[in-house]
């Protein structure tokens, strides 16, 4: 069975670190992060993240990482919601 990770982190640049340290402990499938605080200026390489309003105060933002060891496909939403989505194809 994997593992999913939820994280409301705040502002992830500032606690790769840390994200680091759970990816080694729980090598989960997936990770879901919240509250990135991330813009569209800012060049952190992660494929699946909707980020806040440029402009705007620091936050919001989402995004979800997942191993490299399955499969994935990043999912299109259709709202105006912060949210994204991926189909992870891992075998039962």
């Amino acid at each position: 069975m994997g593992t999913f990770l939820s994280w409301n982190c705040r502002g992830i640049r500032s606690k790769l670190q840390d994200l680091k340290g759970l990816i080694n402990i729980f090598n989960p499938v997936c990770i879901e992060l919240e509250e990135t605080f991330l813009s569209s200026t800012i060049p952190l390489k992660l494929r699946v993240r909707k980020d806040t309003a440029t402009g705007s105060n620091h936050s919001g933002g989402v995004c979800i990482l997942t191993s490299n060891l399955y499969p994935s496909t990043p999912l299109t939403l259709h709202t105006s919601l912060q949210a994204v989505a991926v189909q992870v194809h891992a075998e039962l």
